[in-house]
């Protein structure tokens, strides 16, 4: 039973990644994927920075949920910090405080179909339940629009992907990085 279950809990990751799917498993079997996905991410890595910057408090506290998408997604820890420093100010703007929305990623209803958030200049935004959810979507929409990149160190990320952000966003995010010593992580 615990083999089915194991293969199981890989199928429905791999099977998130390329699309949704309605899978019905029994109650017995789902109890024991969540309690596995638990597992995972109490076991992720937690590496403490000793340099103190403004944002450390936000890099300790959500390092182990971007490691976690680092291992399930391939997205470097170092960007989704990064880029959430740079897109909210770590979780201090206006639209991860409203919409909790740490990337700035905006609304499309093709390309989302959860909840958004509306600014004031009439902007739409998505919006999630939690910074957690923030981190998942961010790193999804990641792996889809880069997917070379899925699993390469940061440096390739910030040479490599173009057409996210504008002029110089990936020199802007590897600058971050080194300032804030996020290759750590």
């Amino acid at each position: 039973n615990k083999i089915i279950v194991i293969i199981l809990w890989f199928l429905l990751v791999s099977f998130e990644v390329n699309k949704t799917q309605n899978i019905s498993v029994s109650k017995e079997v789902e109890v024991m994927i969540h309690k596995k996905d638990t597992f995972t991410r109490n076991v992720t890595k937690k590496v403490k920075i000793n340099k103190i910057h403004p944002f450390t408090d936000f890099c300790n506290k959500y390092q182990p949920l971007a490691y976690y998408y680092q291992v399930k997604y391939g997205v470097p820890v170092s960007i989704q910090l990064a880029q959430a420093i740079v897109e909210s100010g770590g979780g201090k703007s206006e639209l991860a405080k409203k919409a909790n929305n740490l990337f700035g990623m905006k609304y499309y209803k093709k390309l989302f179909d959860g909840e958004y958030y509306e600014s004031k200049q009439g902007t739409k935004w998505r919006k999630y339940n939690s910074f957690d959810e923030s981190f998942e979507d961010h790193a999804i929409f990641l792996q889809r629009f880069y997917p070379g990149a899925v699993g390469k160190n940061w440096q390739y990320w910030v040479v490599n992907c173009k057409g996210y952000g504008e002029g110089k966003y990936w020199f802007h995010i590897s600058s971050v990085i080194d300032r804030y010593q996020l290759w750590k992580y």
